[in-house]
């Protein structure tokens, strides 16, 4: 069996990490900063989808980017990008929030993309579920901790601006790791494709499935990984921190076995699971009244997310075009952008007009439509790897 655990695997898994770091350790603070400069809910959801569309209309250009030049120095570029649009965030006006969100915006669509193309250039096709596994265990790994830390210090007396300074410097780190990786892997660059003008050019329509069936799961996420917070706090819920750590902790330790459970058997039932352990999640949460159901409901979460998000990237990595995959990791990575921003969008306008508990039966009803689309693609599904 090929080797999965190369150098190159393991430095991508490490920026990865630091970048989701930057990621994990911004996100609760957002609604909360907003709020504490006179801003609503909707206004928190809309300073999140600034985040969101400069990372989705540029990822096609990206993937095409990552596919000529090195997936690796993409990576690096959106390290630098993170970094700096935390720093902006220090100029303490509710406008900074949009500007900050539109540089980290296109960072991470670089972080995402660079990461997405490097791993799947390095993974055997016998073990990417695995693989993915793995990499979806690093860059989850980050919610265990940074989350909860965010909340402690705005909190206590450190605040926002040591949370958005801690935020850069995790980004900061992982940049050398990403040029390492970078000259690591510069014998492996991409094959070009050929031109093609126009957005015809830019989406690779074979993915479109496993892009559609994430979407289903991320865009139910905001409405838990960043108005959590609020909700709580409107239940009189402290300690909500805790939900990070199970959450997080429960993801790490189950992603690489989930990973290899859906090269065993088949992408479609492993996303079936997926979306139904996250439909019990947020059905705890939709009617918890105290922090108990509300940590049962993120193991469940964790559960799911964690299925969904490793299988649809195994059936990305299946279905994209070899000589193209920077084009075809940057359409299904759009899933995560389009969850974040319009799922963010959508939480936020649910909450105001009718609460934050309906917020969260909008998150069931989208991830029951996941079973709509799960049954229509499922007879041209990749069946589970033979043995041999």
């Amino acid at each position: 069996m090929s080797s999965l655990f190369t150098r190159p695997f393991v430095l991508l898994c490490l920026a990865m990490f630091l970048g989701y770091g930057n990621q994990s350790i911004f996100m609760p603070a957002i609604p909360l900063y907003v709020d504490s400069l006179g801003g609503s809910a909707f206004v928190a959801g809309l300073a999140l989808l600034a985040f969101s569309v400069p990372s989705f209309t540029v990822r096609p250009f990206v993937g095409r980017a990552a596919d000529r030049w090195k997936a690796a120095g993409v990576l690096a570029i959106g390290l630098t990008l993170l970094a700096v649009g935390s720093l902006v965030l220090l100029v303490p006006f509710l406008s900074m929030v949009f500007v900050a969100g539109v540089v980290r915006g296109l960072g991470w669509a670089g972080l995402n993309i660079g990461g997405y193309v490097t791993l799947a250039t390095a993974a055997p096709p016998q073990r990417r579920g695995e693989a993915a596994g793995w990499y979806t265990s690093a860059t989850a790994s980050a919610s265990i901790v940074f989350p909860a830390l965010a909340l402690w210090l705005i909190e206590g007396r450190a605040g926002f601006h040591v949370v958005f300074l801690l935020s850069s410097g995790l980004a900061l780190l992982g940049l050398p790791i990403a040029l390492m990786l970078a000259r690591e892997t510069a014998a492996a660059k991409a094959a070009q494709p050929a031109d093609d003008p126009g957005w015809g050019g830019l989406i690779e329509r074979g993915v479109l499935i496993a892009t559609g069936l994430n979407l289903c799961s991320t865009l139910a996420m905001p409405a838990v990984m960043a108005f959590l917070p609020l909700y709580a706090r409107s239940l009189g819920v402290e300690h909500i921190g805790m939900f990070y750590v199970l959450a997080g902790a429960t993801s790490i330790v189950i992603r690489p076995l989930l990973g290899r459970s859906s090269d065993a058997m088949g992408r479609g039932p492993a996303i079936a699971l997926g979306l139904t352990a996250q439909l019990i999640g947020l059905t705890f949460i939709a009617l918890a009244q105290s922090l108990a159901p509300i940590l049962v409901g993120g193991f469940f979460i964790a559960l799911g997310s964690s299925m969904t998000g490793s299988t649809t990237t195994a059936l990305a990595m299946d279905l994209a075009d070899p000589q193209s995959r920077g084009r075809g990791m940057a359409t299904y990575s759009v899933s995560y952008q389009i969850g974040a921003g319009i799922g963010a969008i959508i939480s936020g306008a649910l909450a105001d007009a009718f609460g934050l508990r309906v917020m969260y039966a909008g998150a069931i009803a989208i991830t029951v439509a996941g079973f709509g689309i799960l049954a229509t693609a499922w007879k041209v599904l990749p069946r589970p790897a033979t043995k041999g």
